[in-house]
Order: C-alpha cells, then sequence, then structure tokens
C-alpha cells in the first residue's frame, strides 16, 4: 500500500489497520505532530520514538534524521513495524527496531490491550476494560536502555505509551541529564491513568463499569484528588527544560501544569530547551 505524509511518500503493509491507514492517508491526520517533528528534527538528529505503534512517525522522521531507534513491546504493532521498515529501503538504514518497553525500572508485567494487540492500545497500565493480557515482558529504564544499545547522543523523544508516560516522567531525570535533554514531544493519556485507578482501588468489574458510567455521564471523578496529586508531581524529573509548549505551539510553565494538572486531558506538551516560533513555518 502507498501512502503520502505530508510531501513524503512510503510503502507500507498495512496488516490487520488496513482501516487505519486508510485514514492516515485521506485525511489530514495529526498535523500538528507533523508540525513538530518538522521543525525540531534535522539531518543531524538521533531520534527516538518510544511507543511506535506500525511506524508512522517512525518513517516520517526518518525521512529527515540521522538516525531513528523506534521501540515498541506490543508483537504485534513490531512485527508490522519491521515490515513496514524493510518496505522503504531508502530510509530502513537509518531505523533500529527494538521490541522494548520502557518504563520507571526493570520489572516484569503483563501488556494489556482494549480489543487485541496490535491497536494502539496496549499498555503496561491495566484497566478492567482489556480483554487481552497474557503478554508477558520485561520493561527497563531509559538510562539502562540507553546504556545497553550504547546510545551517546539523542536529539529529540517523541513518546507515546498509552499511559505509561506517568510511570517513566517522575523517573525520567537521569537518562535526560545522559543526553543533554533532548526535546521531548509527550502524548498524554489521562483516562488511561483513570481507568488504571479504578482498576487498583476498585475491584469489582460491576462497580468498576457502574463508576466509569457515572463519569461519563455526570462528570463525576471518585479519584480526582489522588489523580491532581499525582499528576501534579509528574514533572520534577524536566525543570531543566527552559520551555514547555502545547501542540499548537502556546507556551505555558512548570506552575500552570502543577495548578492545572487536568490541562493534559486536552493536549499533548512538548518540553525543549529550543525556542519555537510556530510563525516562522
Amino acid at each position: 500500500m502507498h501512502i503520502q505524509l505530508k510531501n513524503h511518500s512510503f510503502q507500507i503493509d498495512p496488516g490487520q489497520n488496513k482501516h487505519f491507514w486508510k485514514h492516515i492517508n485521506s485525511t489530514d491526520w495529526e498535523p500538528h505532530s507533523f508540525v513538530i517533528f518538522d521543525y525540531f528534527i534535522n539531518e543531524k538528529s538521533v531520534v527516538l520514538d518510544v511507543g511506535s505503534w506500525s511506524g508512522v512517525l517512525t518513517l516520517y522522521a526518518a525521512k529527515t534524521a540521522k538516525e531513528v531507534h523506534a521501540l515498541d513491546p506490543d508483537p504485534v504493532c513490531f512485527s508490522e513495524l519491521e515490515t513496514n521498515v524493510a518496505l522503504n529501503l531508502d530510509i530502513s538504514g537509518k531505523i533500529k527496531t527494538h521490541q522494548t518497553a520502557i518504563s520507571d525500572k526493570k520489572e516484569t508485567l503483563y501488556l494489556s490491550a482494549r480489543e487485541a494487540y496490535g491497536q494502539s492500545s496496549s499498555s503496561i497500565l491495566n484497566r478492567k476494560r482489556d480483554k487481552e493480557h497474557s503478554f508477558e515482558l520485561e520493561t527497563i529504564s531509559l538510562f539502562d536502555f540507553l546504556e545497553k544499545e550504547h546510545i551517546q547522543q539523542v536529539n529529540f523523544i517523541k513518546m507515546d505509551v498509552e499511559g505509561a508516560e506517568f510511570k517513566i516522567l517522575p523517573t525520567f531525570g537521569k537518562a535526560l541529564k545522559k543526553i543533554n535533554y533532548p526535546t521531548l514531544y509527550v502524548s498524554f493519556h489521562y483516562s488511561f491513568l483513570n481507568e488504571n485507578f479504578y482498576y487498583r482501588h476498585v475491584p469489582f468489574g460491576f462497580l468498576n463499569k457502574v463508576f466509569i458510567r457515572l463519569e461519563h455521564t455526570f462528570g463525576f471523578t471518585l479519584f480526582k484528588n489522588r489523580m491532581r496529586k499525582e499528576i501534579a508531581n509528574l514533572y520534577n524529573d524536566l525543570k531543566a527544560y527552559m520551555y514547555i509548549y502545547k501542540t499548537n505551539g502556546t507556551e505555558i510553565s512548570f506552575k500552570e501544569l502543577k495548578h492545572k494538572p487536568e490541562l493534559i486531558k486536552n493536549t499533548d506538551l512538548v518540553f525543549t530547551n529550543t525556542k519555537w516560533n510556530p510563525k516562522k513555518e
């Protein structure tokens, strides 16, 4: 299948996600991601795509970057990622794939998914609604991953890890310092964290469903205060960054994030030491 991402074309095998690849190819999919990639990645960049799925942004980054490391623990996603990298010979030599789960520490966990593996919903944060939870894996911290793979330079990190960001970010400082604080583009999954709280503290499946339905209907949140507290301390290891931007280029502060922790329900964030001026794009 031929797809077009902005001004770059690729060959991909859609695998079990043909409908999704058709959607990407026929619509203006995640335009903010391409804007961010185009601004912060250049021909000298080493990129980490943490949570690469089947390789959409991995392939796009490799058109410009010097080197891309694509990480995904989902066995179906990883197989499709490797296939799609191999189909693009002009950039495949710049991409290294890793079936790896980044977390806060080395630990053996189960990877869960809503319907099936490969559908961009796999997470190490368990939820009651997960129907797939049989894939056992060993997580690793980013610092240990960099050491293991002998990666000395990183200029840009994209992190889209279906809720694992809430485990990773509070313990990220050692790794970021090692690679001199590259631009960090994080996708947040507030609902995954919310459901994980229900999973941990409401053991009965029926009650779990009732509380979540009440929340969706009336805006009632059983664990609102606990979640606010956890999210408010999420960025302590990121304080060396000079700038924080929403995906539309609006600059915000650590103070705003602390006092409005729910902000990440509506936007992903870019942490960087490079001034971003969207008007120049």
